[in-house]
């Protein structure tokens, strides 16, 4: 009786120091009230073992993928010295998730901490890439350690000493079937970007065909999804597990996903081929993307059209496969429209966008 008569009076003292504001109720951290619903999934950085060099020319690769959230936030990126002072810093607003792809020059940026005057190249040493990711009530962070050395290649050898990872879709049955291409063309991952780049472009060539939307029926398709169910997850099991470890990085890019049916059926038209190129090249490990515009024909009439640009041993060359699709057979003969320069390339292709 004594013992709950104390706790009764305990009670009524705490009640009463916190209504006349003597005490303070027990605090409770946001994390016990709140999910964290956004976070970086993936971070990587393409550098070469000898590090990065800044200089004209030459770029440290950033990729890194938020998850997915149901609010826009604010995704920041910051790279940091050895001091913990931010030499370079941009933001990303109102991201609703996705693949974030940074090529730094390893200039300073504007206002920032190290007292760096901007715009000018930081200085060697070590060096850490944070990715953070907040709003309101949900936050992620990752980081990446590099180092700036004098010893390290300058310019585009620099770009073309940089270690690169597989970028892969992150739709399963997409990221498979490019497997299948990159290993039915030889590729292997001792080659040289330039050796895969070449593999990819001859193997569309020969698999692949040129078919409107409307001539579609009465094909076949060249592989059965529902089949290849068990191996396709499998692989998915094996590609998480390297993604998980910095190995691979997703895109989750939408065009891709878009692009399994004319993957399965090996056919489509330039949009579709030069799509799928990228795919190919970026499974693989090589830098590429997609450019619009128009095609030049000999007659002097102009078509819209889309081909490829991709990264080789530190430069930007040009190859449009559906081209080389179209005319394969017809006594053009292969790599007619292979590896061209941009001043090669403006003589047939009018360009628009590059992507």
């Amino acid at each position: 009786m004594k013992r709950m008569n104390k706790w009764l009076l305990s009670l009524t003292l705490l009640l009463m120091a916190m209504l006349f504001g003597f005490a303070k109720a027990p605090e409770v951290k946001a994390a016990e009230t709140s999910s964290v619903t956004t976070q970086v999934e993936a971070l990587v950085i393409s550098v070469s073992s000898k590090g990065f060099k800044p200089s004209k020319g030459n770029y440290l690769r950033i990729k890194a993928v938020v998850a997915d959230s149901q609010s826009p936030v604010t995704v920041r990126l910051r790279i940091y010295n050895s001091k913990g002072k931010y030499v370079y810093q941009k933001s990303y607003k109102n991201v609703y998730g996705g693949f974030i792809d940074l090529k730094w020059n390893g200039k300073a940026s504007k206002n920032n901490t190290a007292g760096l005057k901007a715009k000018k190249y930081v200085g060697k040493g070590k060096y850490k890439v944070e990715i953070y990711v907040y709003s309101g009530d949900s936050y992620g962070k990752k980081t990446k350690s590099f180092k700036v050395s004098s010893s390290a290649a300058s310019g585009t050898k620099g770009l073309a000493a940089a270690k690169t990872v597989p970028i892969l879709s992150g739709y399963a049955e997409v990221d498979y079937l490019a497997e299948v291409a990159c290993k039915s063309a030889g590729i292997k991952s001792s080659m040289s970007d330039d050796e895969k780049v070449r593999r990819i472009y001859h193997w569309m060539t020969k698999n692949y065909k040129h078919v409107h939307y409307d001539e579609r029926s009465g094909y076949k398709a060249k592989y059965n999804l529902t089949k290849l169910k068990k191996k396709i997850a499998a692989y998915k099991t094996k590609t998480d597990k390297k993604y998980a470890k910095g190995k691979l990085i997703y895109n989750y890019s939408s065009t891709a996903y878009y692009e399994l049916t004319n993957m399965v059926y090996r056919y489509g038209v330039c949009d579709d081929h030069a799509a799928i190129f990228k795919i190919l090249c970026n499974h693989a490990g090589v830098e590429a993307g997609v450019c619009t515009g128009y095609y030049l024909n000999r007659n002097g009439t102009k078509a819209s059209h889309a081909w490829n640009y991709a990264i080789v041993n530190g430069k930007t060359y040009y190859y449009d496969v559906d081209v080389e699709i179209q005319n394969y057979g017809k006594g053009q003969g292969d790599y007619y429209w292979y590896k061209k320069t941009k001043a090669q390339a403006k003589k047939t292709h009018e360009f628009y966008t590059i992507s």
